[in-house]
């Protein structure tokens, strides 16, 4: 009992460490991103601490992980250089019977993210969004850059090929607004600038050289092209308060297991129903292709005895027959692209189910992989702990992640593709585990010559990039 209070306690340190530091490093990332727009909007400090607080829920179902991983590769690293584990070993302790105790605890670790990840880290991210489309229309001017389709005005979508940094006005201006009935009315202008006016209520939009598209709601046959040198374009309700609104629309990213499963229900109920309408529309068009074949439709009843086939009525008849068959395979062809819609909605919310439980179980997995790497490889500092769990963490988003695309294209699978990063690496760690239990890797192993030499390699690059931004 001494011996696994003291193996936990040497996790304790590196853990929390290397869980501030990966934190602190998304953190930073973060704010990078989206400081400028938020500081713009001149929000107080209790809204900006509170998008920081939303937003650390996904930056720990991240680095909780990850800290994992380092706390086992630096503990038993440093218990295997102080030759503490050839001590236990002495004692008729395997190494085995030290991560007893560390399995046990990553395996609490991987249930409390399971349940983090499938409540915690769901109503984070929807009442991020919320908070965010509640600053987006404070001033939402801030958040129109470049390149970027800007979504954030009511009603209004807006594309910008340049701006001046100086004088902050725009260029190659595209506007679609959406109208209550008939198609978006697009407006395109050469250039344009910026005021507030109803006290920040109204942005108004001086746009310069342009043209305007659009058709007659009452008669959507009538398409207008209208040319103009100068027009304004006010967009209203942009309010300078920030005004929260509930959403009740709710992403994957924003769904526990509960939501997403009766998603993915419907989904299977809606494949099966447009599968159903397809196989009797196309049941039905084989039979009136066959009643046309031998009815009167293509050849008809003659008029006396002996006359022949009128070939314009014969031809007449074939054409209403293509026209006919051409419908109907249009309609099949739209009924299997809903088919198709309704599987990837499954196959994208299956993939979100599995990934809350595979994330969390990943924690279980890094300790297969940490703790015999560090008793192996007798290598306990820092530097070599976050690049071992770096090279592993990557190597595990890289699977997770292609996983995750392909089975959005329903090319494999969702369900292996969430685990399949779980089953590389794990099985992995099994094997290093066993060899550790039978000492057939020693330190001075082929396997382990060249583990070093790939540690020793990244070290130096690490190296040079500290001394370069120093």
């Amino acid at each position: 009992m001494i011996l696994v209070r003291y193996v936990l306690k040497e996790l304790i340190g590196p853990f929390l460490a290397a869980l501030f530091g990966i934190t602190f490093l998304f953190v930073v990332d973060f704010l990078v991103k989206i400081l400028d727009n938020v500081l713009s909007k001149g929000l107080p400090a209790s809204t900006v601490l509170e998008i920081f607080a939303l937003n650390l829920a996904w930056m720990l179902s991240l680095s909780i992980p990850m800290a994992v991983l380092v706390a086992s590769l630096m503990a038993f690293g440093r218990l295997s250089g102080d030759q503490e584990i050839t001590a236990c070993k002495a004692a008729g302790v395997s190494p085995l019977s030290l991560m007893r105790p560390v399995l046990l605890v990553s395996m609490l670790i991987s249930v409390l993210m399971v349940v983090f990840n499938n409540w915690v880290l769901p109503e984070a991210n929807h009442r991020s969004v919320e908070l965010m489309n509640a600053v987006s229309r404070k001033k939402p001017h801030v958040f129109i850059d470049a390149g970027r389709l800007i979504t954030q005005f009511p009603d209004v979508q807006l594309w910008v090929n340049r701006i001046d940094p100086v004088t902050g006005t725009l260029y190659g201006i595209q506007i679609f607004e959406m109208e209550k009935k008939g198609a978006p009315r697009i407006v395109y202008a050469d250039s344009a600038t910026m005021e507030y006016e109803d006290n920040g209520a109204t942005l108004m939009l001086r746009l310069r050289s342009g043209e305007t598209h659009m058709t007659d709601a009452d008669n959507p046959e009538n398409y207008f092209r209208i040319r103009y040198f100068s027009q304004d374009l006010a967009m209203k309700n942009v309010d300078d308060r920030l005004e929260r609104r509930s959403r009740s629309y709710r992403s994957d990213r924003e769904m526990p297991i509960e939501m997403m499963t009766e998603v993915v229900e419907d989904a299977e109920k809606r494949y099966g129903e447009y599968r159903e309408q397809a196989l009797e529309k196309r049941l039905n068009t084989l039979v009136e292709l066959r009643d046309h074949a031998v009815g009167d439709s293509i050849i008809p009843e003659t008029m006396e005895s002996g006359t022949k086939i009128d070939s314009i009525q014969r031809r007449r008849s074939l054409q209403r027959l293509r026209v006919q068959e051409i419908a109907a395979l249009r309609t099949t062809e739209r009924l299997y692209g809903r088919m198709e819609t309704e599987l990837k909605r499954k196959a994208q919310y299956t993939v979100e189910i599995h990934k809350k439980y595979s994330t969390g179980f990943a924690c279980f997995i890094f300790i297969l992989i940490g703790a015999p790497l560090g008793i192996m490889a007798r290598k306990g500092g820092i530097g070599t702990g976050i690049l071992y769990s770096l090279a592993f963490f990557v190597i595990y988003w890289i699977c997770l992640i292609g996983g995750e695309n392909m089975a959005d294209r329903l090319l494999i699978d969702p369900v292996l593709a969430m685990w399949a990063s779980n089953i590389i690496i794990g099985t992995f760690g099994i094997f290093i585990t066993i060899a550790m239990v039978r000492d057939r890797f020693s330190g001075d192993s082929r396997f382990f010559r060249v583990l070093r030499a790939i540690g020793g390699f990244f070290k130096k690059i690490f190296g040079i990039f500290t001394r370069r931004i120093g």
